[in-house]
């Protein structure tokens, strides 16, 4: 029987090894595969962050990640939209769909 992992998590290997995602920027990048992470261990879409956690989970600055994100927007990896949530009160936050990724569950 085969154990199951709790530590890994899925990015799509074509997505890294497009062109197009290795010449955008290493913010960019890493912006993009945390999110690969939170997609993973949300198991839904689309999911909030704001951009304080973001800082606080990747270690960039505020004003990179919205670079980043601007970067990830204009190529087509992701779509972003401005909402509110509520979890312990209402939070103004970001939701986030990665464009084109499919969650394979290996349970």
């Amino acid at each position: 029987m085969r154990k199951k992992v709790e530590n890994q998590f899925f990015v799509p290997h074509n997505v890294l090894e497009e062109v197009k995602f290795t010449e955008m920027s290493l913010s960019a990048q890493i912006l993009y595969i945390h999110l690969c992470r939170l997609k993973n261990r949300l198991k839904k879409e689309p999911f909030f962050r704001d951009l304080k956690t973001l800082s606080r989970d990747t270690g960039l600055h505020i004003n990179t990640l919205k670079r980043a994100k601007k970067e990830l927007v204009k190529n087509l990896y992701i779509d972003i939209e401005r909402d509110y949530y509520t979890h312990n009160g209402f939070r103004s936050a970001d939701r986030f769909a990665l464009n084109g990724y499919r969650y394979k569950d290996n349970s």
